[in-house]
């Protein structure tokens, strides 16, 4: 019995002990209402939905996840939600449904989406983006995307073709410098296949992006003067002089073709002397090397025009119909914060692709870029007025295809080098006039 009125005494203290605390704090509150101001109202969020396909496993991926979260951190009243897909084949689809994001990375392949008539130029909203920002673009970036005056897709994450190098089979080859020159570089991969046996001296890859730069630099052009882009130039000594060139070293074994990710394994395991690639690719042949021996980066050769050549590819931000103009604001808020100084160097010291400002490039101390000359070689390029965006329409997507078509066959000796860019001259003249059903 004396148990429960312990009991019984503790709970009524209890219950008196909450009320008097309740009328304390109520009283409190009754004072504080009469000295604090009410609450400020909180503001919308404007949210912006952005599609891009690049995994938060990868550099670029991880990079553009920690900068999203930033730009939200910082920027309240906007929030961008970042969903990772192939944008380039799916938003046109989700924008018949009416699920289409907000802003989007896609291709330079952007042709169907400005035939759909699916993009918003940015150019509106180039009031929002400081000046001395767009002025620090590269040239080469800025352009890359424009129609007419006109900027449907901005340059994202440029793609620089360049060549890695394993520098310890260089030492052993003799060689002591990269090549400077297309010819220079027919010699290393001639003197590596003598002096270090087992070695694979040069893998390339069969792509559009890393055959047109040694056929511009070798002074070809991308279309026929005067024909107002409807026919290609590939029946000209450019053109000959850079088929005959791979063949030559194809057929004496001297390189192979390949794909990225292979090129990347076999280059890490030592088997490759000079590997094709980009400065995202740089990022994964390191890996793959893990230190077993060093690595080494160069430009693509100079031609017979005595300068070199490259054209960017990779993905850029879209702005899509059907929004609200406050969300259309809000992904140009973005894209300005993209583009700013100390955003693009972090780009372009986590991501594996070059900062695409010449202010971000000024933010990176000279050690990373020493440490990552993946990057450095990728800036240099982009700096270079013989660096040049790819077309965007849709039959140059076809032209490129054929183009790799044509070219193997031509290496490989599937085809003449004549027989081959004759075949190539004609089909692409057809998708590029429309006579060829795409």
């Amino acid at each position: 019995m004396e148990k429960q009125n312990v009991s019984l005494r503790r709970t009524v203290g209890l219950v008196s002990a909450l009320a008097i605390g309740a009328m304390g704090i109520a009283g409190y509150a009754q004072a504080a209402s009469k000295s604090t101001p009410a609450p400020a109202v909180k503001v919308k969020t404007v949210d912006v939905s952005f599609w891009q396909s690049h995994s938060p496993s990868r550099p670029p991926g991880h990079a553009l996840t920690y900068l999203i979260r930033e730009f939200n951190r910082t920027h309240k009243t906007i929030h961008v939600d970042m969903t990772v897909t192939k944008a380039s084949h799916k938003a046109l689809g989700a924008l018949a449904v009416g699920d289409a994001p907000v802003m989007a990375w896609i291709s330079h392949y952007d042709g169907n989406f400005l035939a759909a008539h699916a993009l918003i130029s940015w150019n509106k909203y180039f009031r929002l983006i400081p000046a001395a920002e767009i002025h620090s673009i590269f040239p080469s970036v800025w352009q890359n995307g424009e129609v007419n005056g006109q900027h449907y897709r901005i340059q994202a994450n440029a793609k620089i073709s360049e060549l890695v190098y394993n520098k310890a089979i260089f030492a052993k080859a003799g060689i002591t410098a990269p090549p400077a020159t297309w010819a220079q570089l027919a010699q290393d991969v001639s003197i590596i296949k003598q002096k270090v046996p087992g070695v694979i001296p040069l893998a390339w890859k069969d792509s559009s992006a890393h055959i047109l730069p040694p056929f511009l630099s070798n002074g070809g052009l991308l279309f026929k003067p005067g024909s107002h882009q409807k026919k290609v130039d590939f029946l000209t000594p450019a053109a000959v002089q850079t088929f005959t060139y791979f063949r030559n070293m194809y057929q004496k074994k001297e390189m192979i073709f390949s794909h990225g990710s292979s090129i990347a394994a076999d280059f890490g395991a030592g088997k490759i002397a000079i590997a094709d690639g980009t400065s995202a690719g740089y990022f994964l042949k390191v890996d793959a090397v893990n230190n077993k021996f060093p690595v080494g980066v160069m430009p693509y050769p100079k031609g017979t025009t005595g300068h070199t050549a490259n054209l960017i590819q990779g993905l850029g931000f879209v702005l899509m119909i059907h929004h609200s103009q406050a969300q259309d604001k809000a992904a140009a808020e973005f894209l300005s914060w993209f583009f700013s100084p100390k955003v693009q160097a972090y780009w372009g010291t986590h991501s594996g692709y070059p900062p695409e400002t010449r202010s971000g490039l000024a933010m990176i101390s000279q050690s990373f870029l020493t440490k990552n000359p993946g990057v450095a070689v990728s800036a240099q390029t982009l700096a270079s007025p013989y660096t040049i965006a790819r077309p965007t329409n849709t039959a140059y997507k076809e032209v490129q295809s054929v183009l790799d078509t044509e070219f193997y066959n031509a290496v490989t000796g599937t085809q003449s080098v004549k027989a081959a860019l004759q075949q190539l001259q004609q089909q692409a003249d057809q998708y590029l006039s429309g006579q060829s059903a795409l």
